[in-house]
């Protein structure tokens, strides 16, 4: 794999950010068809898929950024496995542990199983700093401005949303929080491609 991330590497960058938008649209694709079909065969085959496009994802996102280029660390191959396995996990918890809130009377039980996502959200997030805090400082340098630009962007997003829905322009409920998240790691992931194209050029 990681031969094949130098190689694409080397590609045009129109290339690179159009396989990036083919392999994002397939893990989406395969999560939402999974998510929707009641056929537990079919469930676990897209499950399949969408987990071997995670790695894939990350080791297109290195050729994006031209950090392809250069042969993995040792942090990054540990980030893969871990990024991975809490993405998996969270998955799967989505699929088979949530749907049994609607089984459930007992409010604490609810809360549980209702708190049962956060877990493996929490171990992608411990992934994510332990790979920063491993990296050098050049690219923790990096990661700060990415991270500035994602809070910014998304904060003012939420907060542009809240003040809709509290004057009852827009009708959304609660469960538009879990979006705050997904569009913290996008906007994170395009700031980062951008800052590191950006020191190379």
């Amino acid at each position: 794999m990681e031969s094949l991330t130098r190689r694409m590497a080397r590609w045009p960058a129109w290339q690179r950010w159009v396989l990036m938008l083919i392999v994002l649209s397939g893990l989406w694709g395969a999560l939402m068809l999974s998510a929707r079909t009641t056929s537990v065969t079919l469930r676990l085959l897209y499950l399949a898929v969408a987990v071997a496009t995670m790695p894939l994802m990350i080791h297109v996102g290195r050729a994006v950024t031209c950090e392809g280029r250069d042969p993995m660390r040792r942090e990054d191959r540990r980030y893969v496995r871990e990024f991975t396995l809490g993405m998996v996990t969270y998955v799967l918890t989505m699929m088979f542990v949530w749907p049994l809130l609607r089984q459930v009377e007992p409010v604490w039980l609810k809360g549980v199983i209702a708190f049962t996502p956060a877990i493996p959200v929490a171990l992608v997030i411990l992934a994510m700093v332990r790979y920063v805090l491993g990296s050098d400082e050049f690219m923790q340098r990096m990661h700060l401005q990415a991270l500035a630009v994602a809070a910014g962007v998304v904060g003012f997003a939420s907060m542009a949303v809240g003040f809709l829905v509290a004057a009852e322009v827009l009708a959304l409920d609660g469960s538009m929080l879990l979006y705050v998240y997904p569009a913290l790691c996008v906007v994170y992931g395009v700031a980062f491609a951008w800052s590191k194209r950006r020191y190379r050029d």
